[in-house]
This record gives C-alpha cells, structure tokens and sequence, in this order.
C-alpha cells in the first residue's frame, strides 16, 4: 500500500520536478525493470523468508547488517580506506543483533521432550 501510495505521488510530482527533458529509451526501460524485479524482488522474498524462519524481531535486526556490508564492500571493490572506527562499529552493530536476538548473555532454552507413546504419538506426561 505504501509503496504504490508513492509510486503514484511520484508520478504525478515528476513532470514538475525533472531538471530536464526525460528520455525513455529502451535499455534505460529495460534496465529499471530489471533493478525493480531483480534487486526488489528478491530483496522481498528474502525478507520474507528471513521473517518465517527468524520471527520478527529477528526479521529485523538483518537491517542493521547492511551498513557493514557497504564498509565491507566499499573497502574490498573500491579500495577505500578503513581507519578505526568502522571494525568497531561493526563490532558494536553485530553485538547489538546478537543481544536483540537473545544470543548473548541468556543460554538457549532447550524445548521439553514429551515421552512418546507407541500406539498415539506424544504421551499425555509422565
């Protein structure tokens, strides 16, 4: 709903806002679609796989990945520098999402294990 809410308001607003003609050629057509479909596309079915498997909370925190990744990348593929301060909010990012998660500081609770009955499955108790 938001999405296509601003995708019209865009529509409207951009014949008034250009700076200049506008041209549509076809690899230009072809190549939004393609960043739209590819990029967007699987960015949302990643999103919610992420969602099914990890619940919300930890749907989440895989946004707080991304400036890391850009640093990462930025200082692999563009050769940029890195001083101090990058490796330690990375640090302090992934820290964040390991206690947003609960894998810090609290043991995994192992799930109870139901004695089980041969002739209905799962046993009332002991």
């Amino acid at each position: 709903m938001n999405v296509g809410t601003s995708a019209a308001i865009m529509l409207l607003l951009t014949p008034f806002l250009a700076v200049g003609p506008v041209r549509l050629d076809p690899l230009i057509v072809v190549c939004v679609i393609l960043l739209g479909a590819l990029g967007t596309g699987i960015a949302y079915l990643w999103s919610v796989n992420v969602l099914r498997a990890w619940g919300p909370t930890g749907q989440s925190t895989v946004t707080y990945v991304i400036p890391v990744v850009g640093v990462v990348l930025g200082v692999a593929v563009l050769g940029e520098s890195l001083s101090w301060n990058e490796p330690v909010g990375a640090a302090i990012v992934l820290a964040g999402i390991l206690l947003a998660q609960g894998r810090l500081l609290r043991p995994r609770r192992q799930p109870a294990v139901l004695p089980v009955s041969p002739d209905l499955g799962v046993a009332d108790g002991p």
